[in-house]
């Protein structure tokens, strides 16, 4: 078992031990268990996922959407650093749904680069909000 810390600029989301944990990169998912070799990585949004014991099957596992950020692994801890990170229980499908479609409007309308980039980064986390929240409705179902 290793440790994960899952830290936002609100708080703590998840300080506990760990099998295994999904990792959303720039280069695809991967998946992090103890003794993984040492590494610092910037994280790509989408949905962290986290098996907190080898027995927990795959429609129990806790998920996060996450917008991005900076993961360190040190083969007994990994620390996972976002700005901002939604858990299963905080999101709401249809409120996820009306969030993507805010940012596809805001897309649409940005009239400069930084309106344009802030605007796909609202956009990619309300992709992983949805997500995560089909998720929870597919396993809960």
């Amino acid at each position: 078992m290793m440790h994960f810390r899952l830290v936002s600029a609100q708080g703590v989301k998840y300080d506990d031990e760990a099998y295994e944990v999904l990792v959303p990169t720039k280069a695809g998912t991967i998946a992090v268990f103890e003794n993984h070799m040492p590494l610092i990585s910037a994280a790509a949004g989408g949905v962290v996922s986290v098996r907190p014991k080898a027995s927990v099957r795959d429609a129990e596992m806790e998920h996060f959407a996450v917008s991005g950020g900076v993961m360190q692994v040190d083969g007994k801890e990994l620390v996972f650093l976002s700005d901002d990170i939604t858990a299963s229980g905080e999101v709401n499908e249809k409120e996820a749904e009306a969030a993507l479609a805010r940012a596809e409007d805001l897309i649409k309308n940005a009239s400069s680069r930084t309106q344009l980039h802030e605007a796909h980064r609202l956009l990619h986390h309300s992709r992983a909000q949805l997500n995560v929240a089909r998720l929870k409705r597919r396993h809960h179902n």
